[in-house]
């Protein structure tokens, strides 16, 4: 034992003491990322399992359920994506289409789904409403008209990825659950930047997910998130009241305000996935980007720090990591070398692992490299889109008139 012991102390005396400290600060990084990626990180990957294993507890009754949908010149996609709603295998729901003023031929579209089906109603907002969020007001005006006790809401530009979309949503509102949240993924398109604009959305999705169940409720997507219509009303003057003026903020600080710990549950299936279509892309992935910078300053505390802290521990995890295995290679000290190459090889499979078998569960497009290839690049541009937020600050509130 002594002897190994002077081997080891021999084999680190030949190490300099700067590369040494540069060594120790990467075993520490390490291992604050390895914590955040199998305690928080992997969070939703296990939910799946548990739903698959069915080791979730179940609704013992299907209650009603109207979907708010919300739609602004969208025709086209209501004619696509309404009929896949209404064939929903669901014993008890009505749909309500919420018009945005549409100028497109929304409303003929509309007035022929409406002859076609008993449970299918649409309603439309004011023309002239400037000094109030249109979505809010839409938000409110769906909530309003339904006549089931559970509301569910949705785009028209989102398709269902299952005709259980539904069921599968309802069946987490077991008692004392308020609200459910479920996973929305982009449309599966080519091309590097589309691909890049798709992981982005993505890791944003896994990190509302992961953070709501290992944390605190983190957001919601307002494409795919269900809650208890007494609790919009019972909530409303404190949950809307304060952001009534804010162009976004409808569903994460919605949810937000009638947070009471655990009444916040996620729906992790492939049957609850809610695929959004919308054609634009990067202007859609630089809104949400965008937006979610500024209502972060609103959110809970404590999922925004361990948000921060994964991006700063990861940044000098590689950094740090990638710095010593250069250095040592340089001075010919290959024993340390490999040691920590075996410790970063390991991390960055986690990293990308963890990730591509949560969209292999979700049936979506599974990302393997995208993960490493923009490690950096993601928490760079958190920076970049929060300081955009900050300068621009009156664009995310509706002006008065």
């Amino acid at each position: 034992m002594e002897e190994f012991l002077l081997s080891v102390e021999e084999l680190l005396m030949s190490v300099p003491l700067w590369l040494q400290i540069v060594g120790l600060c990467f075993g520490v990084f390490w291992l604050l990322q390895m914590i955040l990626l199998f305690v928080v990180r992997r969070r939703m990957l296990s939910c799946i399992r548990a739903e698959l294993k069915n080791n979730i507890p179940v609704a013992e009754t299907q209650p009603g359920v109207s979907v708010v949908v919300y739609s602004h010149n969208q025709a086209d996609d209501l004619i696509c994506n309404l009929p896949i709603i209404l064939n929903n295998d669901y014993p008890n729901f009505e749909v309500i289409v919420v018009d945005d003023g549409s100028t497109d031929d929304t409303e003929s579209v509309l007035t022929q789904m409406d002859q076609r089906s008993e449970h299918f109603f649409h309603t439309s907002l004011a023309e002239k409403i400037t000094t109030l969020s249109h979505r809010k007001m839409a938000m409110t005006l769906g909530v309003k008209a339904a006549h089931n006790d559970i509301i569910l809401m949705t785009d028209a530009h989102c398709m269902p990825a299952s005709e259980k979309w539904i069921a599968s949503m309802m069946k987490h509102f077991t008692p004392g659950v308020d609200a459910v949240i479920g996973p929305v993924v982009c449309e599966n398109r080519v091309g590097l930047k589309n691909r890049f604009y798709q992981w982005d959305l993505f890791d944003r999705m896994l990190d509302m997910f992961n953070l709501t169940l290992s944390v605190k409720t983190y957001g919601g997507w307002g494409c795919n998130m269900a809650f208890r219509k007494d609790v919009f009303y019972a909530n409303q003057n404190e949950a809307f009241q304060k952001y009534l003026r804010l162009n976004r903020g409808e569903d994460d600080l919605f949810l937000k305000e009638i947070t009471r710990g655990k009444n916040v549950a996620a729906a992790c299936s492939k049957d609850a996935v809610m695929v959004s279509q919308e054609s634009q892309l990067k202007y859609v992935w630089g809104k949400i980007r965008l937006k979610r910078a500024f209502t972060q300053r609103f959110y809970f505390a404590s999922p925004v720090m361990v948000r921060r802290l994964d991006a700063v521990t990861r940044i000098l995890c590689i950094l740090c990591g990638l710095s010593f295995i250069g250095l040592s290679a340089w001075l010919h000290l290959w024993w340390p070398m490999a040691v920590i190459a075996v410790l970063f090889a390991g991390y960055a499979a986690a990293y990308a692992l963890i990730p591509y078998y949560t969209a292999r569960r979700l049936g979506v497009h599974r990302y393997l490299f995208m993960p490493l290839a923009f490690a950096l690049i993601t928490p760079l541009l958190d920076i970049v889109f929060a300081l955009r937020a900050h300068f621009r600050t009156k664009q995310f509130y509706v002006c008065r008139i």
